[in-house]
């Protein structure tokens, strides 16, 4: 039987601090071709807005450090959670994306509180 590649789900964003702008850790998702993103919030009215960016020239060196960053380009999403209120969650999915690598992103425009942000990812 045949093995299909799968990222367990795993914290990429933990207690994020939303007065500020956030970046995920980065998956590097070669084979992996379905995607999503959960998140979770609290805090005092956190406004801001979630994106999602990829790269096809990141790249790691074998103990994890970051041999090139990469150049990042946000993907147009059909649907994005609203990030307003005192707490609140929301989950992006992506199929069939072809990128190296890809991360999310929180762009804060006020208030404060501690994002989470779980990734997944399998094969199609």
């Amino acid at each position: 039987m045949a093995s299909r590649p799968i990222f367990q789900p795993h914290p990429v964003i933990t207690d994020g601090d939303m007065s500020l702008d956030i970046i995920s850790e980065v998956s590097v998702i070669t084979n992996i071709s379905m995607m999503s993103y959960s998140y979770t919030w609290v805090g005092t009215t956190p406004v801001g807005v979630i994106s999602v960016e990829v790269s096809d020239d990141f790249s790691q060196n074998v103990d994890g450090s970051v041999r090139n960053p990469g150049t990042w380009n946000e993907i147009p999403l059909s649907s994005v959670p609203t990030v307003s209120g005192n707490s609140g969650q929301g989950f992006i999915d992506i199929d069939q994306l072809g990128a190296q690598a890809i991360r999310t992103v929180y762009s804060s425009t006020s208030g404060t509180g501690a994002l989470q942000a779980v990734y997944k990812g399998k094969v199609s």
